[in-house]
């Protein structure tokens, strides 16, 4: 990776031939945003079918450590066993009790306080206290229902389909990425949850293009060149992406435009003021940096409303300085998420006129017209897969 002059030799070459470089792109419909039947076709057959990018590995360390996700209407359990991470279902088996609230946590056994069953944490059911069975009870059969669950440059993945898709071909070139900036490595020093309400696609939009940075982002738009942009083409079926510059005399995206931190070793020097702003599709956006990583992603709860966990992640060897400090990272983020929100709220509220008709894209926005091309591919199955 050190050999290499520039990112751009590591990813597919752009196609400057491509048709919307002649055409642009046009938005969805007003249904296609805030629709109840689109929303439902969404939640079957792009979160339900698809690998969905769910945590870090750096935030599940050691055996017993546990996170907690809603997914639509369903919660899932994340939990560090014996044998690595695991996802599974977050009810209990007996009554169908939610086992756990807390986001995260470490314990090596967990209780159903309504009637009392433990259960370990490889996710087995250790006692039924309080609970009578005769002969027609197992507990080998009765352990928490398990998620299938990947994990790739410490990203963990979850899939709810019986058949599900090939996650390297999925993933892409990701790989290029992922190890220039060591993102296995790096360790998770902040998360904090955002409720939007909003159409999570309309987040995805806001976080995929920097055509709003002037107006509504003015320490974004100090320290990022607006025009020293661009999309990138890349290979991976769920993979978008686009790049971005830092203006001359910055070296990081905080409230104060520098860091005492040093630059992530594998990143190729030519590289080192590139922001690579790269989606896993369908909620998980990176914005990479010579010195930190932020990943952001999107869960929706309804066609109108969405919950926005964002994470900041730094290399080890900066955490464990006695001077390390990001509260400049998170001052600046904290206030460009709220910015952002207030934006995709009130477009929610305008796309929820009936009479909305879709506008047109500029080549700043392609990544938003790849976005919703990506959803429409994936929600236009058949009556019966839904």
């Amino acid at each position: 990776m050190t050999d290499a002059s520039s990112m751009f030799d590591l990813i597919s070459e752009q196609n400057e031939e491509r048709e919307y470089f002649d055409t642009g792109g046009i938005g969805q419909s007003h249904e296609f945003y805030t629709g109840e039947e689109q929303f439902r076709r969404e939640m079957q057959l792009v979160y339900g079918q698809r690998w969905l990018p769910v945590d870090h590995v750096s935030r599940l360390p050691d055996p017993g450590c546990f996170t907690t996700l809603n997914i639509g209407s369903g919660s899932i359990l994340l939990l560090h066993g014996d044998e690595g991470i695991r996802a599974y279902h977050n009810y209990c088996r007996h009554r169908g009790y939610k086992l756990v609230e807390e986001a995260a946590g470490k314990r090596q056994s967990l209780v159903c306080i309504y009637h009392c069953w433990v259960y370990n944490r490889n996710g087995g059911l250790k006692t039924f206290n309080g609970t009578y069975f005769d002969h027609f009870f197992t507990k080998e059969e009765n352990g928490l229902v398990p998620v299938r669950t990947a994990i790739r440059h410490g990203v963990v993945f979850v899939c709810f389909a019986e058949d599900p898709p090939d996650l390297d071909q999925a993933l892409g070139e990701f790989d290029r990425f992922a190890e220039a900036y060591e993102l296995a490595e790096l360790k998770c020093m902040q998360y904090k949850d955002y409720p939007v309400a909003s159409n999570w696609k309309l987040v995805a939009h806001n976080v995929n293009e920097s055509l709003h940075f002037p107006t509504a982002h003015k320490d974004l738009h100090k320290v990022t060149d607006f025009d020293a942009a661009g999309t990138y083409d890349l290979r991976g079926e769920d993979l978008v992406g686009a790049w971005q510059m830092l203006r001359e005399g910055y070296e990081s995206i905080s409230t104060t435009g520098h860091s005492d931190r040093s630059p992530m070793p594998l990143v190729p020097l030519e590289d080192r003021r590139k922001v690579n702003w790269i989606t896993i599709l369908p909620n998980l956006l990176f914005g990479l940096t010579s010195d930190y990583v932020m990943m952001q992603w999107v869960w929706p709860e309804s066609p109108g409303s969405c919950v926005v966990r964002h994470f900041w992640l730094f290399h080890p060897d900066e955490t464990a300085k006695e001077s390390f400090s990001h509260e400049p990272v998170f001052a600046l983020w904290d206030k460009a998420n709220y910015e952002d929100w207030e934006l995709c709220e009130r477009t929610h509220r305008g796309l929820s006129n009936p009479m909305w008709r879709p506008g047109q894209l500029s080549l700043d926005e392609e990544v938003v017209a790849q976005i919703d091309a990506w959803v429409l591919n994936h929600t236009r199955g058949t009556e019966s897969e839904v």
